[in-house]
């Protein structure tokens, strides 16, 4: 199972963004198996065996990392691609992130939106939104990650060593993140 947790600055700017996994064995549901029997393909169709892109019919990988292919229209995402594919989804899902902040007093937004397998869930923390990419459905385990990550955000923002709303980049808060979702999701 993976993850992709995004730390935004009030002013939409990144300040984390942190592909995570889970120690915890993938839960057996219905989606998996809808998955199997769906129309369009999920990303392990996509990604070869090594990893790398799979890239157009022709061998030539087109659109960069997305390595897109032209002949059917679909795009194969490897390590990187997929990657900023997760980036661009948490940062689409803002605009549903704060219609829904606005609607409810609720510091944790569950299920705000779904792309394809990622199911998007927020916690809205002061201005700082913290967004999280999953494929399972943990909602007790979603928000226990989000209080944890909601704590090690505000010790890491009292260092005095810290300037406000710009990209944190501590090998000891990613590590901790990392303790968290591993204990949590």
């Amino acid at each position: 199972m993976s993850f992709y947790l995004a730390i935004i600055s009030p002013s939409d700017s990144p300040l984390l963004e942190l592909p995570l996994s889970s120690s915890k064995p993938a839960p057996t549901s219905s989606a998996a198996s809808n998955s199997a029997g769906s129309t369009f393909p999920s990303w392990s169709t996509f990604t070869s065996a090594s990893g790398s892109d799979l890239g157009a019919p022709d061998g030539k990988v087109i659109g960069g990392n997305l390595g897109l292919v032209s002949a059917g229209g679909v795009a194969a995402a490897g390590g990187t691609g997929e990657r900023q594919l997760m980036q661009m989804i948490a940062h689409m899902s803002l605009d549903g992130v704060e219609e829904m902040m606005e609607g409810t007093g609720s510091l944790y937004l569950r299920g705000v939106e779904k792309y394809n397998e990622w199911t998007v869930s927020a916690f809205i923390a002061t201005s700082v939104k913290f967004v999280l990419l999953h494929d399972h459905k943990n909602d007790d385990g979603v928000r226990q990650f989000f209080l944890e990550v909601w704590e090690l955000y505000v010790k890491a923002s009292l260092n005095p060593f810290h300037t406000a709303n710009t990209p944190i980049r501590n090998p000891v808060f990613e590590a901790k993140l990392r303790t968290a979702a591993k204990k949590f999701l």
